[in-house]
């Protein structure tokens, strides 16, 4: 994948202790803001993001992104 190339993410809950996904979205845009996210769609138990991620890929970016205790009970979907 080249830099510059956006692509979706999509966050799922996966503990019914979580966050709702409003809240969710908000912190998932304020961990990927280096990343310029866009193209947000918020669902009750999904959020998909469009990202343009650096070399590494959408999907360690946002899974690094996870890893912050705002985002517990959430997953990168496969």
């Amino acid at each position: 994948m080249s830099p510059g190339r956006s692509v979706e993410v999509a966050f799922v809950r996966r503990d019914f202790d979580a966050p709702p996904a409003e809240t969710t979205a908000v912190r998932l845009l304020w961990l990927l803001r280096a990343h310029l996210p866009h193209g947000l769609r918020v669902e009750p138990e999904r959020i998909r993001l469009r990202l343009t991620p650096p070399e590494a890929g959408a999907t360690a970016v946002a899974g690094d992104a996870l890893t912050h205790s705002a985002c517990t009970g959430w997953s990168v979907e496969n």
